[in-house]
């Protein structure tokens, strides 16, 4: 009884805890950064960072597409290959039929 009534704490301590936690975004919503210009005119080094960020990740999209582009390539190279082999193999003479002169 005494562990059925411990369980039920934790469980509920844990329901709790799980649903504070969901509710975090709504409840305290982090802030919005964003960077500008100094009055000095000098740019902060920030965007120049998130810059060449998004441009190595721009080209490894690109590099993804191409291995993929090849992957497709070589698979359709390959279905090719099967299909006329399947299609010689039918046109070979079965062993159970003789050929006719």
């Amino acid at each position: 009884m005494i562990l059925d009534n411990y369980t039920k704490f934790i469980m509920t301590a844990l329901t709790l805890a799980l649903l504070l936690l969901g509710l975090n975004p709504w409840i305290n919503p982090s802030q919005a950064v964003a960077v500008e210009t100094t009055a000095t005119g000098g740019k902060d080094n920030n965007c120049s960072s998130d810059k060449k960020v998004s441009t190595q990740t721009l080209e490894g999209v690109n590099n993804v597409e191409r291995v993929l582009g090849y992957i497709e390539s070589s698979v359709n190279d390959i279905q090719l290959t099967i299909s006329g082999i399947d299609r010689k193999l039918s046109d070979l003479p079965s062993n159970g039929h003789k050929e006719r002169n």
